[in-house]
């Protein structure tokens, strides 16, 4: 068994070259690959392969497929971390929850509720209308 391991350990030096490069210089660039090499350095230092903050819920390209039956994270795009706070749910939040949040704020802040305050209803209607560009900008996103 031993010499299984040691042939496995060579064959990873030569797929990630030697031990002489630091660290930081064998990560790959590519996002993906970051985040597996990430989750295999918290997975040898912990034992256990948390979730570590990832959002997996919605728009998941790998579920059931070559993973295992993993999912994998969407991408979002940063610029949407405003839009995401405008809706009031989490970076990142699946398409369930941010539409469930356009519902309820968009019933909180209507223009129709304040029919006899014209000032509620002017600051209502700006209001609906950042929350309307957000969701909209999401969405079309996803």
């Amino acid at each position: 068994m031993d010499g299984f391991i040691d042939r496995l350990a060579e064959l990873l030096k030569s797929l990630f070259g030697s031990e002489e490069r630091s660290t930081a210089s064998q990560r790959p660039i590519d996002p993906d690959v970051q985040a597996a090499w990430e989750e295999l350095d918290e997975y040898m230092r912990t034992g256990s392969s948390g979730a570590r903050g990832r959002s997996t819920s919605g728009g998941s390209a790998g579920a059931g497929g070559a993973h295992g039956g993993a999912t994998c994270p969407r991408r979002v795009d940063e610029s949407l971390r405003k839009d995401y706070a405008n809706l009031e749910v989490p970076f990142g939040a699946s398409a369930e929850e941010v539409r469930a949040s356009y519902k309820r704020l968009m019933l909180k802040y209507h223009p129709d509720k304040y029919p006899g305050d014209s000032e509620k209803q002017k600051l209502a209607l700006e209001i609906a209308k950042k929350i309307n560009q957000s969701f909209e900008r999401i969405r079309t996103s996803s």
